[in-house]
């Protein structure tokens, strides 16, 4: 069973050395790829909230997209929680 993670708790691992992303709603620990990140630092500007629309929109993701859906395995954490203060204000 996949573990459940809070958009809270994603935000608390916002640093190089301590890095969680969220893509898809599939939440990564990216901390020890960092430094091998093809394309930089690039990767901080998501660390500790979503990455989705950032990894969509680069072009060379989309080339190398099979190598990357298993490369991230390897820093699968979870799933993103739905979190019920995000349904509060719904009609």
């Amino acid at each position: 069973m996949d573990r459940m993670v809070s958009l809270k708790e994603i935000q608390k691992h916002n640093k190089v050395d301590n890095a969680w992303i969220v893509i898809d709603g599939k939440v990564y620990n990216v901390s020890s790829y960092i430094a091998s990140h093809p394309g930089g630092d690039s990767i901080l500007k998501n660390v500790g909230g979503d990455a989705t629309e950032g990894f969509h929109n680069q072009p060379a993701h989309r080339v190398v997209k099979n190598h990357i859906a298993s490369l991230l395995q390897k820093f699968y954490v979870g799933l993103l929680a739905l979190e019920k203060e995000n349904f509060d204000n719904q009609p």
